[in-house]
């Protein structure tokens, strides 16, 4: 669950939106002395996402995006993500999503797998490739195929039909 995010109000006293801030935001009122004016606000996580303290009622961190969000769009997204369209660096080019629509649009994992494409998996038992798609963690489509490149492209088409533009396609090289 997601906090609220505090009163929009407060959030434009706060905080003025700067596209060549790396967060997204400056400051334009700090609650703090160490804090200067026109400083970036906030700092990275451990997951790559900017972040900024704000003192409420209580101290919370709020994801930067989230911010940014609510001030272009004055709604608050709530229980939503919101999805960095292009990549997680730009905290302006971004949507509100569900938590299945943001995870149509992950890229495929780092880790090492049998196919360079998301969706896709290589059965040696059966000497065919397997495209997968899973929506909300439950498998949805689940087919062989003779090659790599047909298993993505069934990939990018039950993909398209599931998440339409939250889809992120496989490009067949």
């Amino acid at each position: 669950m997601k906090y609220p995010l505090p009163p929009l109000e407060l959030l434009n006293h706060l905080f003025e939106l700067s596209e060549t801030s790396p967060s997204g935001l400056i400051w334009k009122n700090p609650r703090s002395n160490s804090v200067k004016k026109g400083s970036v606000a906030g700092r990275i996580n451990c997951y790559g996402y900017y972040h900024v303290g704000i003192r409420t009622d209580k101290d919370r961190n709020y994801k930067t995006h989230r911010i940014i969000y609510y001030m272009k769009t004055g709604e608050d997204p709530q229980n939503f993500c919101i999805d960095h369209i292009s990549n997680r660096d730009d905290n302006f080019n971004i949507r509100k999503a569900t938590s299945s629509q943001n995870g149509g649009n992950a890229r495929k994992t780092k880790r090492k797998t049998t196919s360079k494409y998301k969706g896709v998996s290589r059965k040696k038992n059966r000497k065919k490739w397997l495209a997968r798609l899973m929506v909300n963690r439950k498998p949805v489509y689940h087919e062989y195929f003779l090659t790599e490149e047909e298993a993505a492209l069934a990939y990018n088409k039950k993909a398209l039909e599931y998440y339409g533009e939250f889809a992120l396609l496989n490009v067949i090289e």
